[in-house]
């Protein structure tokens, strides 16, 4: 089933991680039977008919379905999994194996087997098209309707991919054979939980450490030297790597074309005794790589995030969605330059800042970005590519989401009107909006700062050039410091 390659992860995240892991695990596996094995027709390909494929000389031989989200019941994953029954039931991949990867071990009741609760899946559907014979999800893949239920929107997906489906009758006989078959090529016994050595699922803290774990053998078996600092530069290469590849592939979202990664590009980027990256290029995939994980730590916090929003934003039905898929879409790089829009409390201009960030705590990012994200309407949320800028705007006023916590007014203002950089970009900004709901709102930063400085805020800027001290003085007057309930009540008042 065609994937949907609407941007909720990128190359940096948990499902670029898990897909580096199988396919270094993969590379393994062949090397260490011969480590000269010819990798020649061998492709990792992402966002395909899942989350990722691998494809060797003769054809598709899995697809992944990577769930990163923090739920363990069964229930949860019952459309992922039915989506797949159906996708590797269709006779052009009868022989293809799919794989189920979540952060959490599933769990339900009863003794029931895996395969057993696959079957229970598909048992529902045909039990519903014979409790509801007229509105069945069978039913209603054959109408117009577009408020269905998701098991009718996969229904229709499978219908527009697999030949065989072209009425009621038709569907109901492929999923009454697909829950009663005992041969044992079924595809209820091809759709497996994967297998992290002996353990059902690998926590979002863990798969780091399994990726570099897999380069290190392979380290051993090609009898290269390598320290921990090399490890991890490898571990960046390889995840910007894909990033690259999953940023492309979005660009051209309505092209049919694969865009596979060779598996011996990737062992390449671990055997080459060279560093491919530029200093500054291995700095910039560090800091997406810790912005992606402060991320993947907010959906997994219950605390700061409702499981029922995590889940909204894994089926890409929440507000998170519109702002992270530009976001997740950004080279490193560029990341980063939207990254200090969104601190101008921080001054990141010098050359280590990069560096530096990585050493700062994130967590700002998690309690208080990520959460104006999470609440702010979606409809208003604008990206002005040529800025470097992302922001709400609604009634002629733009609201830029920041890391603003609940500092002191005084330390606030010196730290923001003392980073003249970040107040020049600020221009045509009308409020930064803080996602602590205790920060003091300050209404006119020029003012604020007059109070708490003996230089007047005319001499401060005698350095920047004149055009700069222009709009650093503007936007000193204009620009507003205001919570996330006040920028809501105001976007929704307008």
């Amino acid at each position: 089933m065609s994937h949907d390659a609407s941007a909720t992860w990128s190359g940096f995240n948990y499902q670029g991680k898990v897909a580096i892991y199988h396919t270094l695990s993969l590379i393994y596996a062949k090397h260490d039977e011969d480590v000269n094995f010819d990798l020649s027709g061998y492709e990792l390909i992402l966002e395909n008919h899942e989350d990722f494929d691998i494809k060797g000389p003769n054809g598709f031989k899995s697809f992944h379905q990577v769930k990163a989200i923090n739920q363990t019941a069964f229930s949860t994953y019952e459309n992922a999994l039915f989506s797949m029954l159906l996708q590797l039931d269709a006779p052009v991949h009868e022989t293809v194996n799919g794989y189920l990867h979540t952060w959490k071990p599933l769990n339900w009741n009863g003794d029931d087997s895996f395969e057993q609760k696959l079957r229970g899946i598909v048992n529902k559907v045909i039990q519903d098209n014979t409790d509801n014979t007229d509105t069945s999800y069978i039913q209603k893949t054959f109408t117009a309707d577009s408020c269905v239920d998701k098991k009718v929107k996969i229904l229709r997906q499978a219908k527009a991919e697999d030949v065989r489906l072209v009425d009621v009758a038709s569907i109901l006989n492929v999923i009454t054979q697909i829950h009663s078959s005992n041969d044992p090529a079924a595809v209820v016994n091809r759709v497996k939980q994967y297998n992290y050595q002996g353990a059902l699922a690998c926590c979002i803290d863990h798969i780091d450490e399994k990726v570099k774990d897999k380069i290190s053998s392979l380290h051993d078996i090609h009898e290269i030297d390598s320290d921990e600092d090399a490890v991890n530069k490898i571990f960046c290469s390889l995840l910007a790597k894909l990033d690259e590849n999953i940023i492309s592939k979005h660009f051209c979202i309505n092209s049919d074309e694969e865009t596979p990664i060779l598996f011996s590009e990737i062992l390449a980027v671990i055997v080459d005794g060279s560093l491919r990256d530029s200093d500054e290029a291995y700095l910039a995939s560090r800091f997406k790589l810790q912005f992606i994980k402060a991320f993947e730590e907010f959906l997994g916090d219950e605390d700061l995030c409702l499981t029922e929003d995590a889940e909204a934003y894994s089926n890409k039905e929440s507000n998170l969605n519109v702002a992270m898929d530009v976001l997740l879409n950004l080279p490193a790089i560029e990341l980063w330059a939207y990254f200090k829009k969104f601190n101008p409390q921080v001054s990141l201009d010098s050359e280590s800042a990069i560096d530096n960030a990585l050493l700062t705590n994130l967590d700002n990012l998690r309690q208080f970005l990520f959460l104006i994200f999470q609440n702010m309407c979606c409809a208003k949320f604008i990206h002005s590519k040529q800025r470097s800028l992302v922001h709400y705007k609604s009634n002629n006023k733009s609201y830029l989401p920041t890391t603003i916590g609940n500092s002191t007014k005084r330390k606030l203002v010196k730290d923001i009107m003392r980073n003249g950089n970040a107040i020049s970009s600020l221009y045509e900004v009308s409020a930064m909006v803080s996602g602590d709901d205790m920060v003091q709102e300050i209404e006119c930063f020029s003012d604020e700062y007059s109070k708490l400085s003996e230089i007047k805020i005319e001499d401060f800027y005698v350095d920047e050039p004149l055009e700069d001290r222009e709009k650093i003085f503007q936007v000193s007057r204009e620009i507003r410091l205001i919570k996330i309930s006040t920028a809501m009540e105001e976007i929704n008042d307008a």
